[in-house]
C-alpha cells in the first residue's frame, strides 16, 4: 500500500440477541428520533446526539448584525462576542438510520510491513471497546458485496436512500461543511455531518431519504458468505488483526 492508497474495514456492532437475525440478513433502521432523544437519556454521552442533522454556521461580527426594536420603532444594535446560528427541518427526525463502523488503514491502523502485520491503534481500539462493550462484533469481508445487496434490497422495496462515512466538524468553531442551499434542498444530507464529539465513532451511514411513520427492517437476505460474528467486544479489545503477503514478480 503506497502513501496516497487506502483500504477500509467495514463492522457492525450489535447487541447479542440480533446477531443472529443479522446475519440472516436483517438490519433494522431505527429513526433520527431514536438518536435525538437517546443523548438525554445517557448516563455516560457517546451515541446519542441531540443534534442529528443540524446545520450550523458560526456568525461574523462584522457581517451578521443583530437590533432590538421597542415600541417607537427605535433600534438598539445588539453587540456579541460569539454566535451561532442553527437549524434543522422537523422531519429528518423520521428519517431511518442504520449505523456502520467503518475503518480506514491509513488512519485508523499501525502497519508493520516486515512482518505483514496491521494492528489497531490502541486509543482507535480503547475508545471504541468502550462505546460498545458488550455487543457482538460483526466484521464484512466484501463490503462492496455487502453494499450491492443493501442497495438492490432498497430498490426492490423502493426506498430512496443514501450512504456514506459521515464527516465530522467542530460545530463551535467551524461552519457546517455543507452549504446552505443544498442542506435546504436535500436535508437528508445533513445526516452525513456530525459533531467532531463523535469522531471516534468512526461512522458509516445508510439513511432512508423519506421519513417514514415506524422504523424499518430491511431484508436483503443471508450474508453468512461475507460476514462473520467475531464474538462480544471487552472492554479494552477489538478482538481481530490483518495480516497482508506481497507477493513478487520476476
Amino acid at each position: 500500500m503506497t502513501e496516497n492508497q487506502d483500504a477500509f474495514v467495514l463492522l457492525k456492532c450489535v447487541e447479542s440477541r440480533f446477531a443472529e437475525s443479522m446475519l440472516d440478513g436483517k438490519f433494522y433502521f431505527a429513526r433520527n428520533r431514536y438518536f435525538i432523544d437517546l443523548e438525554e437519556k445517557q448516563t455516560d454521552k457517546g451515541i446519542g446526539d441531540k443534534r442529528e442533522g443540524v446545520w450550523s454556521r458560526v456568525l461574523d461580527q462584522q457581517k451578521d448584525k443583530f437590533t432590538f426594536i421597542i415600541e417607537d420603532g427605535t433600534e438598539i444594535p445588539l453587540n456579541f462576542n460569539k454566535g451561532i446560528f442553527r437549524q434543522t427541518h422537523s422531519d429528518l427526525k423520521d428519517c431511518p438510520i442504520c449505523c456502520f463502523v467503518m475503518l480506514s488503514v491509513k488512519n485508523d491502523f499501525n502497519v508493520d510491513e516486515e512482518q505483514g502485520k496491521i494492528t489497531l491503534k490502541q486509543e482507535v481500539e480503547r475508545k471504541l471497546s468502550e462505546q460498545f462493550a458488550g455487543r457482538d462484533l460483526i466484521l464484512f469481508t466484501d463490503m462492496d458485496g455487502f453494499m450491492e445487496r443493501m442497495d438492490a434490497a432498497c430498490k426492490k422495496e423502493n426506498l430512496g436512500w443514501m450512504r456514506g462515512k459521515v464527516t465530522y466538524y467542530d460545530d463551535e468553531t467551524e461552519c457546517h461543511p455543507l452549504p446552505r442551499e443544498e442542506a435546504e434542498s436535500n436535508p437528508a444530507r445533513t445526516l452525513l455531518y456530525k459533531r467532531k464529539f463523535f469522531e471516534f465513532q468512526k461512522e458509516f451511514r445508510y439513511i432512508f431519504k423519506t421519513p417514514q411513520d415506524n422504523d424499518i427492517l430491511l431484508d436483503i437476505g443471508n450474508i453468512k458468505d461475507i460476514a462473520y460474528n467475531l464474538g462480544k467486544i471487552k472492554a479494552g479489545k477489538i478482538q481481530f488483526g490483518l495480516r497482508y503477503n506481497t507477493e513478487t514478480t520476476v
